[in-house]
């Protein structure tokens, strides 16, 4: 398995924490067994796993940038806009406050699609009382399409969102959003950058862009592993028109899927990465 060569930083991965494969550990375990030495642990809404990714980078070379990526979004939009903060203080008092609120939000949330997929003849009882021994844990739809491709009770991930899980479907229920101001706000308070994240797989850009354009980001996500040559150039200029900063990730999330050998396949080379830190240095953001 090989990263792209001139990958240094991968600043977009997922670990058990959120729903990726891998735990942090093995995550930066394999972040050094390809070379990459650089590595931001970002799970969904979580920074449950950074302290442990932190230890294990300090053992094995690799930094580990302590990050999030924050599903935000407004009243009447299905698809969530997601905010990456980068060098984000774990130890945040109002990141704690808004992650207790949503996780409680998701555990809600989580326990009506079980139900509603129970009500389709699925017997989901081994993922409840996974979820049940582990409360803390992040179980959005992709945990519960997986379970569903296991179980055989769908052909593959996609079949369970075509199916089951997208809204109109049996068991989709709607999320509580948070707006990505307030967003932005909370990793601003929590020492980090705001970063727009995979701003290429936003299938309505021009509307999103013309409500969130004027927002206070730091970046935007400009090299990412599903954005074409296009899309970089396209992301790129807004950057330098706005005086932001580009960041990079491959949004791994474990081999599975499209995501398989995804890691380091996306991301900043060791000088784009040596520039980073000196546009945060000069927005008083620090690499603790």
């Amino acid at each position: 398995m090989k990263k792209s060569k001139t990958v240094y930083a991968d600043l977009h991965t997922h670990s058990t924490a959120s729903d990726g494969m891998l735990t942090p550990e093995q995550l930066v375990e394999k972040a050094c067994s390809i070379g990459l030495g650089v590595i931001g642990i970002t799970d969904h809404d979580s920074i449950d796993g950074v302290k442990a990714g932190v230890a294990a980078g300090d053992r094995l070379g690799v930094r580990v940038v302590p990050g999030i990526e924050l599903s935000c979004g407004w009243e009447g939009r299905d698809s969530s806009v997601h905010v990456l903060g980068l060098f984000v203080n774990p130890e945040s008092s109002a990141l704690a406050e808004l992650l207790d609120a949503q996780r409680k939000s998701r555990y809600t949330r989580a326990h009506r699609i079980l139900d509603l997929l129970g009500q389709q003849g699925f017997d989901m009882a081994e993922l409840a009382q996974s979820f049940a021994d582990s409360p803390d844990k992040v179980l959005g739809r992709p945990h519960l399409a997986r379970y569903l491709e296991s179980r055989g009770y769908v052909k593959d991930f996609q079949e369970a969102f075509d199916k089951y899980l997208l809204r109109g479907r049996p068991a989709y229920v709607p999320k509580d959003h948070v707006e990505p101001e307030t967003g932005i706000e909370i990793i601003h308070a929590a020492g980090g950058i705001a970063v727009l994240a995979h701003p290429g797989l936003i299938p309505d850009w021009d509307r999103v862009w013309s409500k969130i354009q004027n927002m206070p980001w730091d970046g935007i996500e400009t090299y990412y592993s599903e954005h074409s040559n296009s899309d970089v150039r396209r992301f790129r200029a807004v950057v330098e028109s706005h005086n932001w900063i580009s960041t990079g990730g491959s949004d791994y999330h474990g081999d599975y899927g499209k995501h398989i050998d995804r890691l380091g396949q996306a991301g900043l080379s060791q000088e784009q990465f040596g520039e980073l830190l000196e546009k945060c240095a000069a927005r008083g953001v620090s690499f603790f």
